[in-house]
């Protein structure tokens, strides 16, 4: 090989060393992370009910992009519905207690309600925990009575910080992904007003 196709060569690396960096760089932008991987649909449903309800708008924002991806129509198998996938009988449960008529199944689908439900909820399971985030979430992910068997099997308390400790994995890292989600939102996001 020949001095000027070293030369090419070694153009050629320093190229795409540097159009590399570059790309990585832009993908780690603020602009970048909010417009391709963290998003915010729905945006003025979440800042109303989540004043409404008392709850962060960050955190509720997180649940939405982990429950369903900003789905409306998402369904689990075993049958949550919506942005939030709350269950049908979490759904009628929370539609008695909001004094909300005439509930069915499907309305669940409709995102407003589905966020308002949800933030509802999320507030209900914080004033029960005690604001406790991981032990909300980890209830919202398993269950309210699962986590208080979990407290009392393992004399967990309000104080409670390790989500390592959490025994279902499933929970485990939906608890932690929700959390830095939350934070990533916080950070992206504490001073500019998303638009849905």
């Amino acid at each position: 090989m020949g001095k000027k196709q070293s030369r090419i060569w070694l153009y050629l690396v320093l190229f795409l060393v540097c159009g590399s960096v570059l790309g990585y760089e832009i993908w780690l932008s603020d602009y970048a992370q909010r417009k391709f991987v963290y998003t915010w649909h729905y945006s003025n449903e979440i800042h109303m009910y989540s004043a409404k309800y008392r709850v962060d708008p960050f955190l509720v924002v997180a649940v939405v992009k982990n429950e369903s991806g900003f789905k409306p129509a998402a369904a689990s198998k075993p049958g949550a519905l919506g942005l939030m996938q709350i269950m049908p009988e979490t759904g009628a449960w929370i539609a008695k207690a909001t004094d909300f008529p005439n509930f069915k199944d499907k309305l669940l689908l409709l995102p407003e309600l589905n966020i308002k439900f949800g933030c509802w909820y999320l507030g209900e399971l914080e004033h029960e925990f005690k604001g406790n985030e991981i032990l909300t979430l980890a209830a919202y992910n398993a269950g309210r009575g699962t986590v208080k068997e979990w407290m009392a099997e393992n004399n967990w308390d309000f104080y409670f910080e390790d989500p390592d400790q959490i025994p279902f994995v499933d929970t485990k890292k939906y608890v932690k992904k929700v959390l830095w989600d939350r934070k990533r939102y916080e950070e992206l996001y504490k001073n500019i007003k998303p638009t849905s």
